[in-house]
């Protein structure tokens, strides 16, 4: 049975690395994959960070980092946006789903009244958040400078 946690990301961040590693192979980012445990502590020191982990047993098999802040355009707005979702490919299926959920559920318990995925057009998740109601209302283009 699969379990999701809720977990300090730099605290979890040596138990998930080897799957933070996968994440990353996936994405496709041309810069080298280098987390830093004190920014993310940083962060969840702020109150704007959180994680939950998917445990299958003790196996991790999924995460999701999530940063909720409120907006400096309205400060009464207070959003969580996706830093980072991944769930390991062979469980994929229901277990993305579930993680989401949980997401879901723990910003809004921190106050988030909107949330907002980064997830890559034309995508698995980019068409699952489609279907689930959710709308695009932005596009990241990138840029080496």
């Amino acid at each position: 049975m699969v379990r999701y946690v809720l977990a300090n990301p730099a605290e979890w961040m040596h138990r998930i690395r080897a799957i933070m590693e996968r994440n990353w192979s996936e994405t496709g980012f041309q810069f080298a994959f280098n987390p830093s445990a004190d920014m993310y502590q940083q962060a969840v020191d702020a109150g704007v960070m959180f994680g939950i982990v998917a445990l299958d047993g003790e196996e991790p098999i999924g995460y999701c980092t999530m940063v909720v802040s409120p907006t400096m355009h309205n400060p009464e707005l207070v959003l969580a946006a996706s830093d980072a979702l991944f769930v390991v490919p062979e469980r994929r299926g229901i277990v993305p789903m579930r993680l989401m959920q949980a997401v879901e559920r723990e910003a809004k318990a921190r106050g988030a009244c909107m949330v907002c995925w980064h997830a890559r057009a034309g995508t698995g998740l980019a068409g699952m958040l489609a279907r689930r109601g959710y709308v695009e209302t932005d596009i990241v283009m990138a840029k080496e400078i």
